[in-house]
């Protein structure tokens, strides 16, 4: 099976790499840019930012950063929101509040503690009326991810954005996903022919079960072995010209085979 398609809208948000230019500057052999944060959300209100969950902020940064370049309202796209292990901070207040006072748990970080939380407030933020799915593929996220919304490309008209997330671990939970810095990285795909298409791609299943790609400047590779979500760099710096070919390998399912072609 293979599919071609259009990337018109890319985003990126981790410590050191707030956005797009910052990833430019990165891959060509700059520094991290370590005093700049990404800016907060502009589609939640000031009491939205303040209930949110933490892993959906993370989202959001890289979301609205691929919106934008693609010229679309966030409304507009369906989306698929993918994480192996979603809201982590929460995870670890839950665990440690129903052990030591379950009486004092809050509701309100009860409510965000499912999985879809962050692909929730997206819907409501952007005002999307469409598709919005979350996913896990544990630490086969990204290429889970992307085949998800691949699939659903092909069974749609519309742009579909992809946004793949992890936080770092809290407590206990750092044995278990042992990450320093969280990531989020945003695709915006089209079918063939898109205006302003930053790339034209060829996406085929593969068996493969490891990445394969061009190197990636070392802060780059360090983020990836750092953080499962961060295995999405490899797609990002082909769209951004590093490479022709690249490889999201899969240990519990289908990987996927990209490959550039001619605009």
């Amino acid at each position: 099976m293979s599919l071609s398609f259009d990337v018109i809208g890319a985003g990126i948000a981790t410590t050191g790499v707030p956005d797009w230019e910052a990833f430019l500057a990165v891959l060509a052999g700059a520094n991290l840019v370590e005093d700049r944060q990404t800016p907060p959300s502009a589609l939640l209100s000031p009491r939205e930012r303040r209930r949110a969950p933490r892993a959906a902020k993370l989202s959001f940064a890289a979301a609205e950063q691929a919106c934008a370049m693609a010229g679309l309202a966030p409304s507009e796209p369906i989306a698929v929101f993918s994480s192996g292990m979603g809201d982590l901070d929460i995870t670890d207040y839950m665990c440690k509040t129903l052990k030591d006072s379950p009486e004092l748990l809050s509701p309100t970080r009860f409510h965000n503690s499912v999985h879809n939380a962050a692909s929730g407030y997206w819907s409501i933020g952007a005002g999307a009326t469409g598709d919005v799915t979350a996913i896990s593929g544990w630490r086969d996220s990204a290429a889970a991810g992307l085949l998800e919304a691949l699939s659903r490309l092909g069974d749609s008209d519309q742009p579909v954005l992809l946004v793949v997330y992890d936080d770092l671990a809290q407590g206990p939970m750092r044995s278990l996903w042992p990450t320093e810095h969280a990531f989020s990285g945003a695709l915006v795909l089209t079918r063939p022919g898109a205006a302003g298409a930053q790339a034209r791609l060829l996406a085929e299943i593969t068996r493969a079960d490891s990445d394969a790609h061009d190197p990636l400047p070392a802060t780059l590779a360090e983020r990836m072995a750092d953080n499962p979500a961060a295995r999405l760099l490899p797609m990002l710096g082909l769209i951004a010209g590093h490479g022709q070919s690249i490889t999201l390998g899969s240990e519990q399912g289908p990987g996927i085979s990209i490959k550039r072609q001619p605009a």
